[in-house]
């Protein structure tokens, strides 16, 4: 893995050795980000990166000027691999880690954002209860822009009066990009 633009392109980023750990392929990051770079500047925005594995998501938001990303994730072992990667690219006072499950995090975190990546792993049990969590969630305002990433066998739906949506799929992986429409 790599980022690919910005600040820190072409740096080289260390991912885990958990097989079922599933990094977000070079390609898909490279489609994901020109969809956003015509939706979105990036240029001082708040990230949340969730299910963040090695952070590649938000740290290439970082790389492309992104002012501080937050990353959540409740495996130990990916954690260590992501302050890796934050270490190396010299960005710890632009990041923010929490050990933490995903659905607690959304539930309890009072900061809102721009831009959030979602990659759950893909047996994930609960995974149809992430439109809910992410559209209840204070994380996310009028605008914020979600990108998730999942299989294209899991029962997903998102309401078309929450959300613009574009689906993009990528072999066995379904690409999501949602702009949430919020009235609170």
């Amino acid at each position: 893995m790599r980022i690919i633009a910005g600040l820190y392109r072409g740096r080289t980023l260390s991912s885990t050795r958990d097989r079922s750990v599933r990094p977000t392929t070079d390609r898909a990051k490279q489609t994901i980000f020109d969809i956003l770079s015509h939706r979105l500047d990036f240029n001082g925005i708040e990230v949340l990166d969730l299910f963040a594995g090695s952070g590649s998501l938000g740290l290439e938001a970082l790389s492309r000027g992104a002012a501080h990303a937050t990353f959540v994730d409740k495996a130990r072992p990916s954690l260590r691999v992501l302050e890796r990667n934050i270490a190396a690219l010299g960005c710890q006072s632009q990041c923010t880690v929490y050990l933490a499950d995903v659905f607690w995090f959304l539930k309890n975190t009072k900061r809102s954002v721009d831009l959030i990546f979602v990659d759950p792993p893909y047996k994930l049990v609960n995974i149809g209860m992430l439109s809910t969590a992410l559209y209840e969630s204070a994380a996310v305002k009028d605008g914020t822009s979600v990108i998730l990433e999942h299989s294209k066998e899991s029962d997903l739906e998102f309401s078309e009066s929450q959300y613009d949506i574009i689906r993009k799929p990528f072999g066995q992986t379904m690409v999501v990009v949602l702009k949430a429409r919020v009235k609170r």
